[in-house]
Formats: C-alpha cells, sequence, structure tokens
C-alpha cells in the first residue's frame, strides 16, 4: 500500500468515526438533555378513541353529581355543535359491551335533549343492586336440666346443631328515573315562586306507569338563550305550554289538572296534534299546579309572569313543561 492511499483511509476512517460521534451527541440530546414534550393539547387533537373515552368520563361523572352545567362545560371543549348526538350515538355503539357506562352516556343525552326510544330505554336501564342477607346467628334451643344425685348412671341428651339453609343473596332492581333537564338551570335561574315535587317512584309497584317531568324550560322576558328563539309565542308571550310523550317520544293524550293557589280548577281542552303550538295544551301563566291525571304524576306549580332578569312581576315570560309517560 502506498503512502498516499494509507492517508486516504485514515480519513475515511477519521470521516466515520465523526458521523458516528455526531449521531450519538444528537441522540443523547434528543432523548435526554431536551426531550421533545408536547403541551396545551386540546381535545380536539386527540384521536378519536380518546375523545370518546373523554366524553364517557364526562357522563360518569354527571350521572355521580347531577350537574347538567358542569357537563355541558366539558363537552363545550369538543367545540362540536351536535355534541348531544355523538353522545347519544356512542351511548348505542357501547351499549353491548358497557351496560352502565352506556346507561350513564344514555341519561346525559336525554338531559341533553336527544329524546328517540333507544336513549330513553337505555337511560332507563336499571343496573340490579344485590343485597346480601347476613346468616341467622345459631342459638341452641336444648336446655339441661340439673338431675339429682343417683347412684345409677342416667344418660343425658347432648344437643346437637340442626344445619341451616343459608339464604341466597337476592338482587333487588333500583328503581331508575330519567334526569330533568332545566332549562335554565333549576332553581337558581327560576322565578323563587316555582315549585318543583318530583314523585317517589320508588314506592310505585314495578310495572306501574307514571309521568315524570323530563324537560322544562323558562323563556325570560328578552331572553337571550336560543333555546326560547323558536319556541311558540314568541318574545310577547306569556303562556305555559304542556306536552305529553310517550316513552319512545311520542306524543301521548291524556287530561290534566291546572289548579289555582285559590283551588279553583281551569278547564281545559286537549289540542290536536296539528296544532300549530305543538303541544297538548296551552294556558295563560297564573301561578297554576299543574300534575297529569290517570296514573302518579310529578308536579309543578308557581310558574308566573315574573322576570328574574328584570326582578319585576307582569313580564312576558313563557313555560315549556314536557312530561314523559314511563314504567316503573
Amino acid at each position: 500500500m502506498t503512502n498516499n492511499q494509507g492517508s486516504w483511509v485514515l480519513i475515511a476512517l477519521a470521516v466515520a468515526a465523526g458521523l458516528l460521534a455526531g449521531c450519538g451527541v444528537g441522540l443523547w440530546i434528543g432523548l435526554v438533555a431536551w426531550p421533545t414534550q408536547v403541551a396545551n393539547v386540546d381535545v380536539i387533537d386527540l384521536k378519536a378513541s380518546a375523545q370518546d373515552d373523554l366524553i364517557a368520563l364526562i357522563a360518569d361523572s354527571y350521572a355521580y353529581d347531577q350537574d347538567l352545567e358542569r357537563a355541558k362545560a366539558r363537552l363545550a371543549s369538543f367545540k362540536d355543535k351536535q355534541i348531544e348526538q355523538r353522545v347519544a350515538a356512542l351511548a348505542k355503539k357501547i351499549a353491548p359491551e358497557n351496560k352502565t357506562t352506556s346507561a350513564n352516556l344514555a341519561a346525559l343525552a336525554f338531559a341533553l335533549g336527544v329524546q328517540d326510544q333507544e336513549i330513553a330505554m337505555l337511560a332507563a336501564t336499571a343496573t340490579p343492586t344485590p343485597t346480601a342477607t347476613p346468616p341467622p346467628t345459631f342459638t341452641p334451643t336444648f336446655t339441661p336440666t340439673p338431675l339429682p344425685p343417683t347412684l345409677t348412671p342416667t344418660a343425658t341428651a347432648t344437643p346437637t346443631r340442626t344445619p341451616t339453609r343459608r339464604p341466597v343473596a337476592t338482587a333487588t332492581r333500583a328503581a331508575v328515573v330519567p334526569p330533568t333537564a332545566w332549562l335554565p338551570g333549576f332553581p337558581n335561574e327560576w322565578p323563587s315562586a316555582v315549585k318543583y315535587e318530583p314523585l317517589n317512584v320508588a314506592a310505585l309497584t314495578p310495572g306501574q306507569k307514571y309521568w315524570r317531568i323530563v324537560k322544562a324550560v323558562y323563556c325570560d322576558s328578552n331572553d337571550e338563550h336560543d333555546y326560547c328563539q323558536d319556541q311558540p309565542g314568541g318574545l310577547t308571550g306569556t303562556s305555559t305550554y304542556i306536552m305529553l310523550i310517550g316513552s319512545g317520544g311520542w306524543r301521548e293524550s291524556a287530561p290534566v289538572s291546572v289548579v289555582s293557589s285559590n283551588g279553583k280548577t281551569l278547564e281545559l281542552a286537549e289540542k290536536t296534534a296539528t296544532n300549530m303550538c305543538n303541544c297538548n295544551y296551552d294556558f295563560e301563566s297564573n301561578g297554576y299546579t299543574i300534575q297529569v291525571l290517570g296514573a302518579p304524576s310529578d308536579k309543578i306549580g308557581g310558574m308566573a309572569l315574573y322576570s328574574v332578569k328584570a326582578k319585576l312581576a307582569n313580564f312576558h315570560v313563557r313555560y315549556f313543561i314536557t312530561f314523559q309517560l314511563l314504567t316503573r
């Protein structure tokens, strides 16, 4: 090998060693000294499965604290105008594999205003709660009686424990009641005179029908909420509207009791399904107490013409109350 060839070999080896050293230093800096960090990631930047997991956690949290406004605030981070439909779709998707979370998702979707038959059934799904009965405490029933002294041994009976079959734990079906969707939040954003009397569903017989208020909307004077803009009556309306629906969201028909504060009953004729109010009954708001007849029912009263925003009476306000016929 000539001197020139030896020099080129040394140069090549030096360059290769430099490249390897440079790669090693770069890896050390990137992985150890200054590793890449991800911060300030929005919810919408997460992959779809991670977003679904987060929505499920929000639904489970709502099932625990029943704080609809907090759930709405959390869902707002998804920046999805149809988030309630997404919650409903997720409830249906995981129904075969996770009934508890699916029911929580359905209850949240129902509270957000989604009303179809499958969501209503999922929201009303009861989770059996096993109730264990403690085994009875064994108490001997034989009481030995002292015998007088005798020269002849007398055989005495020895107490024997009679085996008792231990009761088997039985499952008690809990009463699951769909939550009421209050718009705006009740009672803080409603007139203080409004009183809600929920039915004690747990006291009903399994299989018994009952009426539940599933949605209640209060439209204040010059209301700024988007859920009142397209409702009957307009900004100058002063009526209370009653809607009756079945378990799947279809229109139901039933008489209602509308009683004034002095005990006078308001006689009302039920409206047809084609009426422009899209309701069963409507009447001037005057603090009446309302319930549906024909089955046990929730009650709501005190809905008068009062503006919470203006803090004045005799204002143009509207109320929309939806009763749903459910089965215990």
